[in-house]
């Protein structure tokens, strides 16, 4: 079998590459910004800039590919292009999609066909309306396609609570834990969701390629278990031998001083259960094989064994200071008690982490809003400046 992956140094994307070598499949990916001691072995590997279409369709010229996963499409536009581009040199398009989805203000386990979809998150309304064009292009243009919904997935650079650093800085949350920094907690934890290992996932996605049966259809490719927020900080902190300091907020307080997340935190906030049994029945193989504990000691294991991978998301760091702050005052809290401010965790921090997490810190003073502003316009005459004259060359 040959399989074509738009991506492929992604979180479910190089899990994914790693089974289908497993498997003796044939793989070639289409990335930029990867070295090649990166690219696994047996992969072929196409570097192009996946967007520029012309160098695209030179690259792709006379290849024929059983199945292309498309791990890179997140909006109306970008599904539109990829159509157009793909469908000719696949027999088979894959779109990987959300569990979000799903409208999880309604209660319930949810199969394919549940509800949708949950207006208050824009990458839940989006991944829909993703789904929807596919469905209609492919009836247009006449060809196959499979739409792939994961739910919560972790791997060795994430670590699955509901609103985290950028991926590979995932020890920022771990790095809080053990200097005794409160990490945020909304709406008690409580909400749960499936959750489950990259690896696991890759077998599930896998399953439904090149299968004709499989054509014109979604599937949940998720955990067989649910987990709450409060089980992922229990079972960290055990892992980590250190209890997190919990701070409390409500979902709506969070989205009011966290505006930048605020549809995550929504989504985030209610519970997200699916059924897996639809994928089930065409991979028999497929489940979960890591339980939480394992899994999270294993994404661990890989930070502390690769030196904590990209090291502090100190804009993540910042705001969650910024947001127990604010709060604290509201309540009449002192702040000493938290271990508020910049701490280098790793003692590798630069005096530009510092000024990243102070901006972030102090975002909501009135001077800091002005000077960012400024310089976003400046920035702005800049690049335009720059434009113009590469114009009149």
């Amino acid at each position: 079998m040959k399989l074509l992956i738009v991506g492929g140094t992604g979180v479910l994307s190089s899990a994914v590459v790693a089974e289908a070598i497993a498997q003796k499949i044939e793989v070639t990916i289409i990335t930029r910004g990867i070295k090649k001691k990166e690219i696994p072995g047996g992969v072929t590997y196409i570097k192009a800039d996946y967007r520029n279409r012309e160098m695209m369709l030179a690259k792709l010229e006379g290849k024929r590919y059983d199945a292309v996963i498309d791990f890179i499409c997140y909006n109306r536009k970008q599904i539109d292009y990829s159509i157009e581009l793909l469908h000719r040199f696949a027999d088979q398009y894959v779109f990987i999609s959300t569990a979000c989805v799903y409208d999880s203000r309604v209660q319930g386990v949810k199969d394919e066909n549940a509800d949708k979809v949950l207006p208050d998150w824009n990458y839940s309304v989006q991944k829909w309306e993703c789904e929807c064009f596919l469905k209609g292009q492919a009836e247009k243009l006449g060809f196959n396609y499979t739409v792939v919904r994961p739910c919560v997935t972790y791997d060795d650079t994430r670590i699955p609570y509901g609103v985290m650093p950028l991926y590979g800085y995932h020890w920022t949350f771990c790095a809080r834990i053990l200097s005794g920094k409160p990490v945020l907690r909304w709406d008690g934890g409580n909400a749960r969701w499936n959750m489950m290992r990259v690896e696991d996932f890759a077998v599930g996605l896998l399953g439904v390629i090149g299968n004709p049966h499989c054509y014109g259809e979604a599937y949940n490719i998720s955990g067989d278990n649910s987990y709450s927020w409060n089980e992922v900080l229990h079972t960290l902190g055990e892992l980590l031998g250190k209890d997190p300091t919990v701070f409390d907020v409500s979902s709506e307080e969070f989205k009011k001083y966290y505006p930048d997340r605020k549809g995550e935190i929504a989504g985030r906030s209610l519970d997200l259960i699916v059924s897996n049994n639809k994928v089930k029945g065409i991979v028999p193989s497929f489940g979960t094989t890591y339980s939480l504990k394992a899994g999270l000691q294993r994404t661990l294991e890989a930070y502390e064994g690769d030196d904590y991978q990209l090291g502090i998301d100190w804009k993540y760091d910042a705001a969650m200071d910024r947001v127990i702050k604010v709060l604290s005052k509201k309540r009449g809290l002192s702040t000493k008690q938290f271990n508020l401010g910049f701490n280098d965790y790793l003692g590798t921090a630069t005096s530009a982490d510092r000024r990243v997490y102070w901006l972030e810190f102090h975002r909501d003073n009135p001077m800091i809003k002005a000077s960012l502003l400024g310089a976003r316009f400046f920035g702005k005459i800049v690049r335009s400046f720059k434009n113009g004259r590469g114009h009149h060359k």
